[in-house]
């Protein structure tokens, strides 16, 4: 490999024209004959544009309609071992053979399946998802036509997202190689390995007649609930460059994999950026959000089960709706409320409470039990485990204790309602797809979920969701809006405001702080300081997730992003440039 991991490092600025990439260079990588090479192996990823229309560009000369057959093979990566080789018995270094249906309608590649797919008795470690992707032609192809699509592989266990591109030729009978490269990623927990990946792979080709007009218009429908994006020169064109450059202030770029601002449903974008230049599909790029996952997963869980069965289901009792094999009586009293806002009393760690920190035993302090919890398979496996940790003396209600295993306890009492009030063949995570994600224009919600037979399966909802900024803004916007979209009431006002600090509820010192003052934690939103130029206060929230992943909401009603690597830096600067927009103490909502 010729490639080296300071590459990986790089980072390109993004370079938006209206939404449409710059005119590309001429094709001078993946042409007809290199990329039709049984033989060939590239020495590395290449610039992204290789994968989109060149200059010479025309409509696909035939039709795309079928299946595309992908060998279980090696992947080439730098570092050129992925370590550890092997996770809960699958191989890390393996791509997973699987077929992949698509179909083309005008200048679309449009996917079958656009759920995560698990290849059947694979020994890789990965699972990957397929996003819509385009056909097109160019000169010198001899006849095929040419095909790209973006895709992102993670495991079924945690949630990184590593983003790539693929592309290949085809006519009505045949197919070239498969060209593909990933080339960003968010922060790993089992895999040690930053990587990155180049491969040119044969693949196999069965036309079939996959199109219908349900399919079709479920595309169409996607296309047309796309918000709209700007460029972030827009603002600095509007407000002031100068007013604008906090936004990421101390934050390395390298390390951002996205970010921007919403405003009013708009999102103003940041950075899109991978280091091989733009990522071609960014409105496909997908992020695995880590514990951002427990407000836009599992707080619009709770709220939904909230609205349809009413805001008391927040004081109902974990022992009353699952099996408690626990050795001591910790349970008796902890509601949904105490496991949303992990302040169970169960957990290690220490029994320092003065101050309290909030990531007292979290992880590190058992990582053996933990490990085990954390990978098994079933929901059943994963409450056994979790009913062997033992209690704190304080009981719930009492100090917030950062807590994975809270939210997935969460996450099996909300299936055993659903199941006990709907039936025992309910879907609670098909149920917010077809119930609230779906409504507010959210068309795919990938989710990791436990492994079962003979049942539904259950979300994590404490990690596991894979999210585009598109994602992001419209749920963020749910929640700043109280539940309410186009004038129907789809989550429950009252856990909202209670959530949101719109209410007298509080939540529990976390034991940090910023500047402004202390951080408390509360039905999975953190709390952050924040004083105006005025001087007037805000406890303004916030998700994070694993690795520098941020979602702050604002008091003017603006959503801050920033997706990647960088740190769990607080959303203060985010905020103090939202102030400058649109003053905090004129708009608060």
């Amino acid at each position: 490999m010729q490639f080296t991991f300071l590459t990986i490092l790089v980072s390109f600025s993004c370079l938006w024209s209206g939404g449409v990439l710059a005119a590309q260079p001429q094709r001078a990588q993946l042409g007809f004959a290199q990329i039709m090479s049984a033989t060939y192996t590239p020495a590395g990823p290449v610039s992204n544009s290789y994968f989109m229309p060149q200059q010479s560009k025309h409509p696909a000369l035939q039709p795309f309609s079928g299946a595309i057959t992908i060998v279980e093979h090696a992947m080439h990566t730098e570092p050129s071992a992925i370590v550890p080789a092997k996770i809960a018995g699958k191989i890390t270094q393996l791509f997973p053979g699987i077929a992949l249906h698509f179909v083309s309608h005008e200048g679309y590649l449009v996917p079958v399946e656009r759920d995560l797919l698990i290849a059947a008795d694979s020994d890789s470690y990965w699972q990957i998802q397929i996003s819509p992707g385009r056909v097109w032609s160019e000169e010198n192809d001899e006849g095929m036509s040419r095909a790209s699509f973006p895709f992102f592989i993670t495991s079924n266990i945690e949630n990184e997202s590593y983003n790539g591109v693929a592309t290949f030729l085809y006519d009505d009978k045949s197919v070239s190689e498969l060209r593909y490269q990933i080339v960003q990623q968010l922060s790993p927990f089992f895999v040690e390995t930053w990587f990155v990946a180049a491969n040119q792979e044969p693949i196999g080709y069965q036309p079939m007649d996959l199109a219908s007009d349900e399919l079709i218009d479920n595309f169409k429908k996607e296309l047309a609930d796309r918000l709209v994006w700007r460029e972030w020169t827009e603002l600095e064109s509007k407000y002031g460059k100068q007013h604008l450059s906090d936004f990421n202030a101390g934050i390395d770029p390298q390390q951002v994999a996205a970010s921007g601002l919403v405003i009013d449903n708009e999102v103003y974008v940041y950075s899109m950026g991978t280091p091989w230049g733009d990522y071609p599909y960014p409105r496909e790029m997908r992020h695995g959000v880590w514990s951002a996952t427990k407000t836009l997963a599992g707080l619009v869980t709770l709220a939904r089960m909230a609205q349809k069965y009413g805001d008391e289901i927040l004081d109902y009792k974990i022992r009353d709706y699952l099996h408690i094999t626990a050795d001591h009586n910790g349970y008796d009293n902890v509601t949904l409320r105490h496991a949303l806002s992990m302040a169970t009393g169960i957990g290690t760690g220490s029994e320092n409470v003065n101050p309290n920190a909030i990531s007292d035993g979290y992880i590190y302090s058992d990582l053996e039990a933990y490990t085990a919890w954390y990978l098994a398979p079933t929901i059943a496996e994963k409450l056994d485990y979790s009913f062997k940790v033992q209690n704190h003396p304080w009981g719930p209600g009492k100090h917030v204790r950062y807590r994975d295993r809270d939210i997935v306890l969460l996450a099996a009492a909300l299936d055993s309602i659903y199941r006990q009030k709907e039936g025992d063949d309910a879907d609670l995570w098909q149920m917010m797809l077809d119930e609230v994600y779906g409504p507010i224009g959210i068309h795919h919600m990938p989710m990791n979920k436990t492994k079962e037979t003979g049942r539904a399966e259950v979300p994590f909802l404490g990690w596991g969701i894979y999210v585009t900024l598109d994602d992001i803004a419209k749920i963020s916007d749910l929640l700043q809006s109280g539940g309410r979209y186009r004038g129907r009431q789809i989550l429950s006002g009252g856990v909202l405001a209670e959530a949101m600090y719109e209410t007298g509820v509080r939540g529990l010192p976390t034991g940090a702080s910023n500047k402004y003052g202390h951080k408390t934690y509360h039905l999975s939103l953190w709390h952050e300081s924040f004083i105006t130029r005025s001087g007037t206060s805000y406890a303004a929230p916030k998700m994070i997730g694993w690795g520098g992943n941020i979602v702050q909401l604002m008091p003017n009603g603006m959503t801050g992003i920033r997706i990647g690597n960088a740190g769990d830096d607080p959303g203060v600067k985010m905020m103090i440039v939202a102030d400058r927009i649109r003053p905090f103490d004129d708009h608060a909502v």
